[in-house]
């Protein structure tokens, strides 16, 4: 792909907000890092909060070779976000039925069950 077009994708993916290939595209148009990890970052979170999908979530840990303490603060920046203030919690902080446990959990309970396993796939 030319890099205009590469551009025009990234700018689409971000606006669809399908941050895992925006993060891929970026690297590839050799975007300034704090751009790139700032998509991974931004992709990782929606994997963990609006997906609720722990095995996505591990595969892009891994891939974007994030450390134990970015990890951990991205955990604490979602469940910040998640607390809120009164009535502007975000609609992914609520209960949602989790396959896996079979249980409901709501974005703190969800991270303290796999935040282990999100961090042993990260690198050390």
């Amino acid at each position: 792909m030319e890099e205009r077009e590469l551009e025009a994708s990234l700018s689409e993916h971000i606006e669809r907000r399908n941050y895992a290939a925006a993060a891929s595209i970026a690297q590839q148009l050799a975007e300034p890092q704090e751009r790139i990890k700032e998509l991974q970052e931004a992709a990782i979170k929606q994997y963990i909060t609006e997906y609720r999908n722990a095995r996505g979530a591990i595969a892009l840990v891994q891939e974007f070779r994030f450390a134990d303490d970015e990890i951990d603060r991205l955990f604490e920046a979602i469940i910040e976000e998640a607390r809120g203030s009164g009535e502007k919690r975000p609609s992914w902080a609520g209960r949602r039925y989790d396959v896996k446990t079979m249980k409901y959990l709501d974005i703190e309970d969800w991270i303290a069950h796999y935040g282990r396993e999100l961090r042993r796939a990260g690198s050390h």
